[in-house]
């Protein structure tokens, strides 16, 4: 770290004192982030108190696994690390079980911030930023590109289970008047991930491509009828309507 002046040394001091962020000591200071928050963790100590993970839940883990590869954002910066998932903010429901699950997985109730018509549930932490990571890959477009790491874990009953859980409940939906279950994404990996799932418990569904011009291919897949109740029994998905 480059040596500062001292005036410029004991003007980030005051403003880390008087509480501004980094943005703004940046602005008036000219001094990187970085540097300003090397000063911010020695006069404030841990910004953020670390996880205690419990990892015996195979189930739950994955189930969050899943969620975060359908709906989730890896904010990766060195004074910031954190895992954020997105929901509609009228899915009050789902985003409280989800709440519950990441604080009985991490011992830490995740913070839930509202922006227009999206409720985003955000969780700082280094270890669990790298904890998730370690399950998926992805790439710049994260959305276009990720995909499970082990292909293995998808003959695993529990892994599935909980994996199955989460991307329903981030990009699809079962829908019970009609009997209809939807899932879809962009990223053809991670869509062949969901299908190699439903393959370990024999669910009969329909897949089906939907080109669109200027755009990524959309790649969906149906379960219908029976399967419906079948799949709900075995997978407990919590977004229903």
């Amino acid at each position: 770290m480059p040596r500062l002046k001292k005036n410029i040394k004991k003007n980030i001091i005051n403003l880390i004192k008087e509480g501004k962020s980094l943005n703004y000591i940046r602005s008036k200071t000219g001094v990187s982030k970085t540097t300003s928050y090397y000063y911010m963790k020695k006069i404030n100590g841990r910004r953020y108190l670390p996880i205690k993970l419990k990892l015996k839940n195979k189930e739950l883990i994955v189930e969050i696994i899943g969620l975060f590869a359908g709906d989730g954002y890896y904010v990766n910066n060195v004074w910031d690390k954190r895992i954020r998932i997105y929901f509609n903010a009228k899915e009050i429901r789902l985003i409280d079980y989800y709440r519950k699950s990441f604080k009985k997985l991490t011992n830490k109730l995740p913070a839930v911030l509202s922006q227009k018509s999206v409720k985003i549930m955000q969780l700082h932490s280094k270890d669990f930023c790298n904890f998730i990571l370690s399950y998926v890959i992805f790439g710049k477009r994260k959305v276009k590109t990720i995909e499970l790491k082990n292909k293995l874990l998808l003959k695993d009953i529990k892994f599935v289970t909980g994996f199955l859980r989460g991307l329903i409940d981030s990009d699809g939906y079962v829908r019970k008047g009609r009997k209809e279950i939807y899932f879809g994404s962009i990223s053809k990996n991670l869509f062949t991930d969901f299908l190699h799932s439903l393959n370990l418990f024999n669910f009969r569904y329909k897949t089906y491509v939907q080109k669109r011009d200027g755009f990524q291919d959309f790649y969906k897949v149906r379960l219908s009828g029976n399967e419906v109740d079948r799949f709900v029994k075995l997978i407990k998905p919590q977004k229903r309507f």
